[in-house]
């Protein structure tokens, strides 16, 4: 089938239609694996903004132009940039986060426009949702857990909820990979660092399971190694006498 005769369906219609209009102008959009990036420069209009240089990523754009503009959105081409996807796999996937880290330093504060990268992003709460039923790569079906990051705008003391992925580009490896569960800190090690403390014969630590001292665990610490902080009050003997 040819792009020029790609029409969207009634059910992809109304998907755009809700979520074009979820996303505020200024917000940047990409769809995933598409190879294009957009931003929502005004109520009924987005602009390209990134577009890599390939047949794949020139379909996806052109149907996604066809699907805006079906919804009622405006869609301009001027500015875009041509990035040239590196061909080695791994890099693709490094080149990928990496460029959506980028965009998340822009984010802001739905209430007060406070950058969401200069809030106190150590401290985060994370809150298991609800066990939903998801289509895997090889077509069968599992249940999966879904959870959500909570940060506090320092710009107006706004809770503002997450997804786990978007809290990833936002903070970042080393603060997403660790979690608070019953007054405890789990920092998840990775390969460098589980070497050196093997090296050093101070290896003490966890593996983490689906559960830790009856509480659950985020799914992106499943199986980490990780060593364990103790934040619960110390009782002195004889304090209370």
């Amino acid at each position: 089938m040819r792009t020029m005769d790609w029409q969207p369906d009634e059910e992809m219609l109304a998907w755009g239609r809700e979520n074009f209009l979820a996303i505020p102008v200024e917000g940047i959009w990409s769809p995933e694996d598409a190879g294009v990036t957009y931003k929502k420069v005004s109520e009924h209009s987005f602009a390209l903004m990134m577009m890599y240089n390939h047949p794949d990523s020139q379909q996806h754009h052109e149907r996604l132009k066809v699907l805006m503009g079906e919804c009622g959105y405006e869609v301009l081409e001027g500015d875009g940039e041509m990035v040239t996807p590196p061909l080695n796999p791994q890099s693709h996937i490094e080149q990928e986060f990496m460029m959506k880290q980028e965009r998340a330093r822009n984010w802001l504060c739905p209430d007060c426009d406070y950058p969401l990268a200069n809030c106190d992003l150590e401290t985060r709460v994370d809150e298991y949702v609800e066990n939903v039923e998801a289509e895997l790569s090889n077509g069968e079906h599992a249940d999966i857990e879904l959870w959500r990051c909570t940060i506090k705008c320092s710009g107006c003391d706004t809770d503002i909820n997450m997804d786990p992925s978007d809290y990833h580009l936002l903070a970042g490896d080393s603060s997403f990979m660790r979690c608070e569960i019953n007054n405890k800190t789990y920092i998840g090690l990775d390969r460098k660092q589980l070497k050196e403390l093997a090296d050093a014969g101070v290896l003490e630590g966890q593996v983490l399971g689906g559960k830790v001292d009856g509480h659950k665990v985020p799914p992106w610490m499943w199986g980490m190694y990780c060593l364990v902080l103790d934040k619960s009050p110390i009782s002195i003997r004889g304090e209370e006498e």
